[in-house]
């Protein structure tokens, strides 16, 4: 993860604030605090905590395969921006940055445990038995998980967010931090390529959506 100071691994999150992952989630959180000068956690973040915590949660085991090693994730994420918060809150976009902070940590829990991703197999699990309308179109069984596994990471995560977990726009639109155009301009985009993938005509996936 690219550090605070602008050290480590360049990747789409340049600024996101180094993790700290060895310490149980409860002595980091009281360090967290220690390090702020108070045992309370700003309000921004309990708010982000509320608001996110289940989809951050969601996203992780569905790229870890481990609904524990997520829940450990996440609270690694909640922590690492509590002991940083005062370089978070002056983001742009805060909640694109944090969600930022969680897709870089899931990266690198991947890279430590020297293993893919486990979205393909988690994602067709996930969707079992749901009805997800939105994907009859381009329902093609575990290749259409392993086609969204390789999306750019922005349509990625559109699509998890809107089609996988079954958020409404607006919704993936505030997780991610950005607007609802830029929402449908990804998805729109992620259609094509996943049509192009699973050799189906262009037209079927490209709807106009509104």
């Amino acid at each position: 993860m690219v550090g605070i100071d602008g050290s480590g691994r360049a990747d789409a999150h340049d600024g996101a604030p180094d993790a700290q992952y060895q310490d149980p989630p409860e002595q980091a959180l009281a360090e967290a605090g220690e390090l702020a000068g108070d045992t309370t956690l700003p309000n921004e973040l309990v708010a982000l905590m509320v608001m996110h915590g289940e989809t951050y949660w969601e996203y992780a085991k569905l790229h870890l395969g481990d609904p524990d090693a997520a829940d450990a994730l996440v609270d690694d994420v909640f922590v690492d921006l509590a002991v940083h918060w005062t370089t978070v809150f002056r983001q742009e976009s805060v909640e694109e940055f944090c969600w930022g902070v969680l897709r870089t940590m899931v990266d690198d829990a991947l890279e430590r445990l020297d293993r893919p991703s486990a979205f393909t197999e988690a994602a067709f699990a996930f969707t079992m038995g749901e009805s997800r309308e939105a994907f009859q179109a381009l329902e093609s069984r575990i290749g259409l998980f392993a086609a969204i596994g390789d999306l750019p990471e922005r349509q990625h995560d559109v699509v998890v967010l809107t089609y996988v977990i079954g958020y409404p726009i607006v919704t993936a639109a505030r997780i991610m931090g950005i607007t609802k155009a830029g929402v449908y301009s990804l998805r729109r985009e992620a259609r094509r390529r996943l049509a192009a993938a699973l050799g189906l005509e262009a037209t079927a996936a490209d709807v106009e959506e509104q």
